[in-house]
């Protein structure tokens, strides 16, 4: 059968144990050829006899032929349709879109948000990146109590500005919002991140001070005797952050811009708390 045929009834082969196909095929053969015999012997041996013959045998082969096409040409039809139809709907999403001009690059963004922690709250302001052509490649959630932190890593087209991803950000309802440019190597996860820091550290490849401005994506990190004022020595203040350092100083971590969350905080705390660990072990040695 034909790639364009298709399964009409039930077929029998399709049933386990049915073995009257073989004998159906041979009776409609010997019925065939008795009746053709039939024929031959009312038309005589003559030559109109065998022209009938011929003519009706080329009428049905006709007949077949045209019903085979109509099939075929109806299967590449209903193809053609549903190919249309996917292509129409890939042409909207497009369209979409704005188109991006020919040889721009895209440049990565960091764009930090705070909203309410309710279900659907992100809706919008996803819909807002799809409407500038916005890829999201990393999404960084910092919970709080009624609300949420979170900061996204997209990719824009270069015609977008950070007046523009500003705007967006705010029309879909939510505050705090910081938008500024990322580094490509922003895009690593943050547990792989720390973890490296961590080994760096016990194999002594990086001081702490370096792994936190890694780490808090920090511009300053200094050691002072006191804590800012009113901060105490492990307290976090919008920008500005401390720790107790191993030697009994206070680190004081310092961002422009963009204040810690309590997330990032304990992060940074950790690290310290490792690092006084490997102090304490090599004072014992």
């Amino acid at each position: 059968m034909d790639a364009s045929e298709g399964s009409y009834g039930t077929d029998d082969r399709t049933r386990p144990g049915f073995l009257g196909r073989e004998a159906l095929d041979l009776g409609v053969l010997l019925l065939a050829a008795g009746a053709a015999h039939v024929l031959v012997l009312s038309l005589g041996h003559s030559d109109g006899g065998v022209r009938a013959l011929i003519t009706m045998g080329a009428i049905l082969l006709a007949v077949s032929a045209l019903h085979r096409w109509h099939r075929h040409r109806s299967a590449v039809t209903r193809r053609s349709r549903a190919g249309g139809r996917a292509r129409k709907g890939g042409r909207r999403a497009r369209e979409a879109v704005p188109d991006r001009p020919e040889g721009a690059v895209d440049r990565l963004w960091s764009v930090r948000v705070t909203l309410a922690d309710l279900p659907g709250g992100l809706a919008a302001l996803t819909a807002r990146f799809a409407s500038l052509g916005v890829d999201i490649r990393l999404v960084r959630v910092h919970p709080d109590e009624a609300e949420t932190t979170d900061e996204f890593l997209v990719s824009a087209p270069a015609h977008v500005v950070e007046e523009t991803l500003y705007s967006a950000v705010l029309g879909a309802g939510v505050r705090d919002a910081i938008v500024r440019p990322a580094d490509v190597h922003e895009l690593s996860d943050t547990t792989s991140r720390t973890l490296r820091l961590v080994s760096a550290l016990v194999e002594g490849a990086a001081t702490l001070e370096g792994a936190l401005l890694s780490l808090a994506s920090a511009q300053d990190v200094e050691r002072a005797e006191e804590a800012p004022d009113g901060m105490g020595r492990e307290d976090t203040d919008g920008t500005t952050m401390t720790l107790p350092a191993p030697d009994g100083t206070v680190l004081v971590v310092r961002r422009v811009g963009v204040p810690f969350t309590a997330v990032e905080f304990a992060r940074c705390r950790a690290l310290v708390q490792v690092a006084a660990s490997l102090h304490g072990r090599s004072r014992q040695r």
